[in-house]
């Protein structure tokens, strides 16, 4: 049986999706829903047995995280089932990182007791401001106070690695309170730290609210100048700055994360996961009764499936592995993948000249110039696999 137990991009991590949410966020694309109906959550439930039994064969994953969706959401007697089911398909103590996300408005001393009985040694909350209007902005459901009181109770739950989400860029935030937001951070004493740019993306009300004309986006320099304080701040706080939004304190870097920047094989479950394994890349129904009833009739889960061409994987290997800070070795990726290093010579002598990436022979990295365009410069790779 495979077992994994680092994060070098070898061995499959697993990502289980529970896709409740108090509000649905307009700025949020991920697959989450608003139930009023909790029996829902049990039909999720039974469904994630079926198919956790179904797709995970691979012994300890190199990490397990818990996203959404918000799965502090489950109440208490859930939670406990959740944790039942999991461990069923996976020795969870055994593994060196089990993530569970949480939202303040939902995490309870209560449940993050249960959550680090069960396993968890990671935690991730999402704050993204403590401004309250910025926080009405983003449909946020809680407040700063709640925010403080859900990370005490954290701490008093005895987690010891805990990540704070926070998104800069709102629409009319100014340098000065986006620098607040990170000082009241970091008085919490956090483990990590995860610093997102807004962006607007397609499909969200966020972005239909952007082609209506009814919200515009920040100034480019005002932005700039949020994600250059970032970087500048933490650094002087301690914290590494090992991806372009993320930055490892005490906790040290996200295992699970840095698997998928390094193109590691891995196992998603639940409604709309998805997963890749061997250059294959599928995607599970999204709906919650869709899928959950796929499972319960013995029927695939899965929406769709494609399997990537090798020069598609190269592209997508340098578009992850170019926002690490340790950059990415395009041979080593090339030799993995089975093509030629040279798909990838014409953008990075590109980018060499325009000062966005430093090539020494076989590395490559983002300059400080190219870490504010890396999205771009991403981008500019990913047209290798296109045409090929």
């Amino acid at each position: 049986m495979k077992s994994a137990t680092n994060a070098s991009g070898s061995g499959t991590s697993l990502y289980v999706h529970v896709p409740f949410c108090v509000v649905k966020c307009g700025y949020c694309d991920f697959n989450s829903y608003v139930v009023e109906d909790r029996t829902v959550h049990d039909l999720f439930l039974d469904a994630l047995a079926i198919e956790l039994r179904r797709e995970w064969r691979f012994g300890p994953p190199v990490s397990v995280f818990i996203g959404g969706g918000t799965p502090s959401l489950l109440d208490p007697e859930r939670l406990e089932r959740f944790f039942d089911i999991l461990e069923q398909a996976v020795p969870l103590r055994d593994c060196a990182e089990v993530t569970m996300e949480a939202n303040p408005e939902s995490l309870t001393e209560e449940k993050a007791r249960l959550a680090r009985a069960r396993g968890v040694n990671r935690m991730s909350m999402g704050v993204q401001s403590f401004q309250a209007r910025h926080l009405r902005f983003l449909d946020r459901a809680h407040s700063a106070e709640k925010a403080a009181s859900a990370f005490a109770a954290l701490r008093a739950a005895g987690h010891t690695n805990v990540s704070i989400d926070l998104i800069f860029g709102i629409p009319g935030e100014t340098a000065g309170e986006w620098a607040d937001d990170l000082e009241r951070a970091l008085a919490f004493g956090p483990d990590h730290l995860s610093c997102y740019n807004l962006t607007f993306e397609p499909g969200t009300r966020l972005h239909r609210d952007l082609q209506q004309g009814k919200v515009e986006p920040n100034d480019e320099e005002v932005d700039r100048a949020m994600f250059l304080h970032t970087r500048e701040r933490l650094l002087a706080a301690g914290f590494d700055a090992y991806e372009v939004s993320n930055f490892a304190g005490r906790g040290g870097p996200s295992r699970h994360n840095d698997h998928y920047w390094l193109q590691g094989d891995y196992v998603g479950v639940g409604p709309g996961a998805s997963s890749h394994r061997a250059g294959v890349r599928s995607t599970n129904l999204k709906a919650v009764e869709a899928w959950a009833n796929a499972l319960l009739a013995g029927q695939p889960a899965s929406a769709s499936a494609e399997t990537l061409r090798p020069a598609q994987r190269f592209a997508e290997a340098i578009w992850l592995g170019i926002r690490r800070r340790d950059g990415l070795d395009v041979g080593a990726a090339a030799q993995r993948i089975g093509v030629d290093a040279g798909l990838a010579t014409a953008v990075t002598e590109q980018h060499v000249r325009a000062g966005w990436i430093q090539n020494d022979g076989s590395r490559i990295r983002l300059t400080a110039t190219g870490l504010l365009l890396a999205d771009r410069v991403g981008g500019d790779y990913l047209e290798i696999g296109l045409s090929r």
